[in-house]
């Protein structure tokens, strides 16, 4: 156990800006989250009557939203953990994977709010 100790501390600042993207990770997920509560509370305080197709739309958001940030969140997670040992190891591999999901699943959510703002015009 002291070994281990002696390991992490030769790398503490690698290790603190692991820590630092971690908590980014989760203040992502929970912004995409709070995009889709945030969309679907305007829809329904002030746009529920516009068409059945903009409700669809507005619980997909909220639905899609959840999934992807709860995905972030796994996945920061995940990273945390794989990067943690990585610098113990010291040895790196970027994570082009995650961010490519990521990135997918953010526009995806953009998308679909631009839509919902086409059809409610």
């Amino acid at each position: 156990m002291k070994g281990q100790k002696a390991d992490e501390s030769k790398y503490i600042q690698q290790h603190l800006a692991n820590e630092r993207t971690f908590l980014a990770w989760l203040r992502t997920g929970l912004a995409v989250v709070g995009i889709g509560f945030l969309a679907v509370t305007l829809h329904f305080n002030y746009g529920s009557k516009v068409s059945k197709l903009t409700d669809e739309i507005s619980l997909l958001m909220m639905i899609f939203s959840l999934a992807t940030g709860l995905a972030i969140l796994i996945m920061g997670s995940f990273s945390y953990f794989i990067k943690r040992k990585e610098i113990n190891e010291a040895s790196f591999r970027s994570s082009s994977v995650v961010m490519a999901v990521v990135t997918i699943a953010v526009s995806i959510l953009i998308f679909m709010l631009g839509f919902y703002f086409i059809t409610i015009l």
